[in-house]
This record gives structure tokens, sequence and C-alpha cells, in this order.
């Protein structure tokens, strides 16, 4: 018995595939920001990029809010990559609560302004923009979901809606640089809504989202 023990084990050895070890995060979270300047230089060269900075860092927290939006698609994907590593901690998510917070608090800060002045308008004029959000982020979440495939059946909701908030944030700073200058109240409007709703929906559909893209092969 134990002479066949020993030979099954031994078969089993020489049959073993041995594992792919994972990227860390730091490493994935550069490709997936390399991947992603890729597709903002293809926005720029469809729509024009107006040059310099976008129109809006003129308006009061108009540099709070781009700031914040280009940090929270950098950090909410560093975030994606740490809570889907298994072992890693939970609290990673928590990561892009600070940028986020700026990032709307920019917003916020300039619908303030506007209503001071008179100004604070809401309006349907500049729906385009949360499509746009919509069409700009999609290749670079479906590029964010290949890489967290294996997250799947670990944090599914933290990591989807963490993928869609940077992808969305990426997106939003990205629009900001071909677009014209908006009011603030159209930004809270049109990118702030936009972003709220896809993470609420990647937060409702996170095993699916996950589930469809496939699993790793390890």
């Amino acid at each position: 018995m134990s002479r066949d023990t020993d030979r099954l084990i031994e078969q089993l050895a020489l049959e073993v595939v041995p594992v792919r070890p994972l990227a860390s995060p730091m490493q994935r979270t550069v490709g997936w920001l390399a991947a992603s300047m890729a597709v903002v230089a293809v926005l720029a060269v469809l729509l024009g990029w107006r040059g310099g900075m976008p129109a809006d860092m003129a308006v009061p927290g108009g540099g709070l809010a781009w700031w914040g939006s280009l940090l929270t698609g950098i950090v909410a994907a560093h975030a994606v990559f740490q809570v889907s590593v298994p072992g890693r901690s939970p609290g990673w998510a928590w990561l892009a609560l600070p940028p986020a917070l700026a990032w709307f608090a920019g917003m916020g800060w300039g619908c303030l302004a506007e209503a001071r002045a008179g100004t604070l308008a809401f309006g349907l004029e500049s729906w385009h923009c949360a499509l746009m959000i919509t069409v700009v982020s999609t290749p670079m979440l479906l590029v964010m979901l290949l890489l967290v495939r294996h997250a799947g059946v670990l944090r599914p909701v933290p990591t989807a809606a963490l993928a869609v908030l940077s992808a969305a944030g990426l997106s939003s700073a990205a629009v900001s640089l071909v677009h014209g200058q908006e009011s603030a109240a159209l930004t809270l409007l049109w990118h702030g809504g936009a972003v709220l709703l896809l993470c609420v929906l990647a937060a409702l559909s996170g095993r699916p989202l996950l589930g469809w893209i496939g699993y790793a092969r390890r």
C-alpha cells in the first residue's frame, strides 16, 4: 500500500503544471494605466484635444474636481488590484475614498459659487457628457475585468464597483480635456451622476459581471 501511495504521489508530481505567479498590484496598475492612456489618446485624436489643461480649471472648484477625478481613477485601480488578491485586507477598498470625496467636493464647491453668483442652472444640453464617459469607460473597464478575472468568486461587489469607479474617474478627466468649459452644476449632474449610476449598477451586478468575462486560467 505504501509503495502504491508513493507511486501515485510521484505520478501526480510529474503531472503538476507550474502556477504562473500573479503580477504585483503596482505592476498591474501601471499596465492598466498604460492601456487607458491609449484609449485617451484615441479620444484626443478623434475629438481633438484643445491643448493645455481643461477649461473647467478656471471655475471655482474646477481644479480640485479635475485632479480629484484623475487621482480617483488611479487610486481606485490600485485598490481593485489589492482587494482582488486572496488574503489582502478588504480595507484597501477605502483607498479611493479621499480622492473621490475631493472630486465631488470640487464639483459641489463650484455649484455653491454659482449659486452665490446667481448663475446656478441645471439642464439637459450636456447629456452627451454622460454618454461619452460611459463610452470611454467601456474599453478601460474591459481591460480591468480581464486583469481581475480570478477575483470573481472572492469579492465581486467591491471589485466591480471599484473597477467602474476607476474607469469612470479617468474617463471624466479625459472628457474634460476635449470638451469646452461647462458650469459646475452641469459637471455635477452629468459627470458625477454618470459615475454614481455606473458604480451602483456595477455593485448590483458584481458577480454576473465578473462571471461573464470568465475566470483566469492559473
